[in-house]
């Protein structure tokens, strides 16, 4: 077990040294300081929950289910017309990948197989989009 901890430590110290999270780090401190994104991003909560809302309400059909697909898309790409948001997604989204590499890895090594879906979490946020 010690060694299994003092593992986990090592790489604790990998990934904080990682240079993809020093960039992420810097977006983040620029993203929350732009009032400008901020509002980007207020519109962009305001309309993301606006859809979500209409989507309870609605059947669900595969012809809905695209057209809500669209509109977040068409709400996202509003965001990232500003670019310290796009930055900041993107540190972010390259971060994350590092991290769920990792843990895919280690996925791989106590199941013995890789995670279904080609190792897409299924968590979205600061997703580039689907491969």
């Amino acid at each position: 077990m010690e060694e299994i901890l003092q593992k986990a430590h090592e790489l604790g110290e990998l990934l904080a040294a990682a240079p993809e999270l020093a960039r992420y780090q810097e977006q983040e401190i620029a993203f929350y300081s732009d009032e400008t994104a901020q509002q980007c991003l207020r519109t962009y909560e305001q309309k993301s929950a606006a859809l979500s809302e209409e989507m309870k309400q609605a059947t669900m059909t595969p012809e809905a289910l695209e057209g809500f697909r669209s509109r977040m898309s068409e709400n996202m790409a509003e965001l990232t017309k500003n670019a310290t948001a796009r930055e900041y997604l993107e540190a972010k989204s390259a971060f994350n990948r590092i991290v769920t590499s990792v843990n895919e890895i280690i996925g791989y090594h106590i199941r013995g197989e890789q995670a279904e879906g080609g190792g897409c979490g299924g968590n979205c946020s600061g997703c580039s989009g689907c491969h």
